[in-house]
């Protein structure tokens, strides 16, 4: 498994873990000099943390493993890294092992690089962005992929939170975007343009798709997701639940017998 060098001081190591959620596997990167950080290392795979050691001890020394959010393939390979080189973890306070609590705001370094940790809930409750801030690289865990989009929190409010998450990131006026998943993404903010675009979009389907009378969420993804894979249609409909959701708190729809419905008194047609 070998390492690409994205930009002088940061390195990316894929993980063999593909699938359509992870697309080609999840991105670990390796960040600085002499002292390192490892951002988002992975799954629990031996392949995996084998490469991860064999980079860190060839660039120098792994200070401290930062971790965006506790999902499988994000969190794990940092507490194998603990055992093996002592590196501490470094995530939101609620990140499941957690050595060093991180705040909105806060920042981590190893030797001369420097990250700060922006919260960005909506993907999970406990998803963090970290900003390179001197190259102006956003590491952006599963808030926003190198390609396509990712999957929403279908808790009430995730949705309003990811939204939220994704204005916060733009007004960093990043360069670079380094995703947890799929490729570098050169211009930034085209891309945040283009996930607040989609959502909107996607909104904008569902109240339609209600303007015809009252659906089941798994309804709504049969019609709107006709297009996507069948094994894609869970993931789908947890984001068309957290839209309803959004649009419940907005009062724009309700919940009933027979599903969700517009509150404008329209009956099914």
């Amino acid at each position: 498994m070998s390492a690409e060098q994205i930009m002088p001081g940061v390195s990316r190591l894929l993980a063999p873990n593909p699938s359509p959620m992870t697309l080609t596997g999840t991105n670990t990167y390796l960040v600085g000099e002499a002292n390192l950080l490892v951002v988002d290392p992975g799954p629990d795979l031996p392949e995996h943390i084998e490469a991860i050691v064999a980079l860190a001890q060839t660039l120098g020394r792994l200070a401290y493993s930062v971790v965006t959010h506790h999902h499988g393939d994000h969190l794990p390979a940092a507490l194998r890294l603990r055992d093996r080189l002592g590196a501490p973890i470094v995530g939101h306070p609620t990140l499941p092992g957690v050595d060093r609590p991180c705040a909105d705001g806060n920042t981590v370094t190893a030797g001369q690089t420097t990250l700060r940790a922006v919260a960005t809930p909506g993907h999970t409750s406990d998803h963090m962005c970290f900003f390179l801030e001197e190259e102006k690289a956003l590491f952006t865990g599963d808030l926003i992929a190198g390609q396509g989009t990712v999957i929403v929190g279908d808790g009430p409010g995730d949705l309003a939170d990811y939204m939220d998450s994704l204005r916060r990131v733009a007004s960093l006026h990043a360069r670079l975007l380094l995703p947890g998943h799929g490729p570098v993404v050169a211009n930034a903010a085209s891309k945040i343009r283009e996930y607040l675009d989609h959502r909107a979009l996607r909104e904008g389907q569902v109240v339609s798709a209600l303007s015809d009378g009252p659906a089941t969420a798994r309804a709504l993804v049969e019609r709107l997701y006709a297009d996507t894979p069948r094994v894609l249609h869970a993931m789908a409909e947890r984001n068309v639940r957290a839209h309803l959701f959004k649009l419940a708190h907005e009062g724009r729809v309700s919940e009933h017998g027979r599903g969700w419905q517009l509150n404008d008194g329209r009956e099914a047609r």
